[in-house]
């Protein structure tokens, strides 16, 4: 009996010990009066944004990113990165490249989940032998949840990517470039435009709660050109996720049929970015789930067909910075987590980027995370209020998990916990952020 109480003794202690080094408290201090904030306003009286004018050059280009074989699928932590069985539609990255006499600019969107941060770095090193900085190029996905995976190198990536490959990454990197470089081969002048719409029907706030609003509004960009020819950006904060995780098919979800139906209607060429899709989901309506793909972007067609166009001013402001971050932890219950060092093993270690690209009157903002639309329709009105349309992107190259309403932190919800990583009221630092770059470039 003593050897077992002993034994017992020993298993106790050795499960304390682990708890204190792996589990720590939550830390509430509110946002204003954390270190990070600190830096963070010492860095923006530093920050200078230089701005270039000019007429304008336009072009644009697409690569095919479908893998030769079948492998894991990205999205859905239940599929486990398990393989597709088909490819019901290709998926791509899109480029369009924007021009003055001083400086070219690339809006770069591809066909999965994230832009993940190691392609994002190794995409760098291949853009810096183009004498390309990766300051001037504006990366986002369009969030689909059945695109291509294995590229995730952590275990937490293994686990929505499917095994790591490192061809995989390579691969996409070099696509990436490609795609960048072949859009500013066909440039010619034109004029880029702000446009916008209203669309309640095709978009809900997927929480579940009572008092959940919605971002419904479409916003993108016109680019016309002199020879006729036309592109059109797009964003929306409906997430990808028409097709569930029982669907093995590789596919854009609606933003592909999307952009297949603009081109049909004569567009030459679209690109889409996921908008603010944090809190927001799509409208399923149909008999299974490609027939719901259809409907939802027959759905968001109708109101782009209609989209108002904005004399937007050409003056081009570029830039791409790294923000100081509270340290992360993966939520174990309400006032509980697990240390940073266990973070950081399971999820990687990331340094945090905000890009900012401002066009006239517009400025684009991408974001490293899934962004709320809950956040965008506060942030929305104070550009407005400032002069500015406001474009907030989602997935810029590097990726800090959720940012959402902090009303909504200590909810038991998959966006607010699972996926909260970075602490307490961190949509009100994210938000204070937005609000202090307009302020910067108005």
């Amino acid at each position: 009996m003593k050897k077992f109480i002993k034994v017992l003794l020993i298993i106790i202690g050795v499960i304390l010990v682990l708890g204190i080094c792996l589990v720590g408290r939550i830390d509430r201090t509110p946002f204003e009066q954390t270190e990070h904030y600190a830096k963070w306003q010492k860095q923006l009286a530093d920050l200078k944004f230089e701005s270039t004018e000019g007429p304008l050059e336009i072009g644009w280009a697409k690569e095919n990113i479908t893998p030769q074989m079948p492998g894991p699928m990205a999205g859905y932590g239940s599929r486990r990165g398990k393989p597709y069985g088909i490819v019901h539609d290709s998926v791509f990255v899109r480029a369009v490249a924007v021009k003055n006499p001083q400086k070219t600019i690339y809006f770069v969107a591809a066909d999965l989940l994230i832009v993940p941060p190691n392609v994002t770095d190794k995409l760098a090193v291949l853009l810096k032998k183009e004498s390309i900085a990766l300051s001037d190029v504006h990366l986002s996905a369009t969030h689909s949840h059945n695109s291509l995976g294995a590229w995730g190198n952590s275990l937490t990536g293994s686990l929505f990517a499917g095994k790591y490959d490192p061809k995989v990454e390579i691969v996409l990197a070099e696509k990436f470039a490609k795609t960048i470089l072949e859009s500013r081969e066909n440039l010619v002048e034109g004029e880029v435009l702000y446009s916008e719409i209203i669309d309640s029907e095709d978009i809900r706030n997927r929480l579940n709660i009572t008092d959940g609003w919605t971002d419904n509004e479409i916003r993108g960009l016109v680019f016309k050109r002199k020879d006729g020819k036309r592109a059109q950006l797009l964003t929306y904060g409906a997430h990808s996720t028409v097709l569930n995780s029982a669907t093995y098919a590789l596919s854009r979800d609606f933003p592909g049929a999307l952009l297949d139906s603009l081109n049909k209607s004569g567009l030459d060429f679209g690109i889409y970015m996921a908008g603010a899709v944090g809190s927001m989901g799509p409208i399923e309506k149909g008999k299974d789930d490609f027939d719901e793909v259809n409907n939802q972007a027959a759905g968001v067609f109708n109101h782009v067909k209609d989209m108002s166009e904005t004399d937007n001013g050409q003056k081009i402001t570029t830039a791409y910075f790294e923000i100081p971050m509270n340290k992360p932890s993966a939520r174990i219950s309400k006032n509980l987590g697990i240390r940073t060092w266990a973070f950081k093993y399971l999820f990687g270690d990331y340094p945090t980027y905000i890009k900012l690209t401002k066009i006239g009157k517009t400025l684009i903002i991408g974001m490293p995370c899934d962004f709320s639309g809950e956040l965008m329709t506060d942030l929305d009105a104070y550009a407005k209020a400032k002069g500015l349309d406001l474009i907030i992107t989602s997935f810029n190259g590097s990726y800090v998990g959720y940012i959402t309403s902090d009303r909504l932190y200590d909810r038991d919800l998959y966006e607010t916990t699972t996926m909260s990583w970075y602490g307490y009221q961190n949509g009100a630092y994210f938000s204070r952020i937005v609000k202090d770059l307009v302020d910067k470039v108005k």
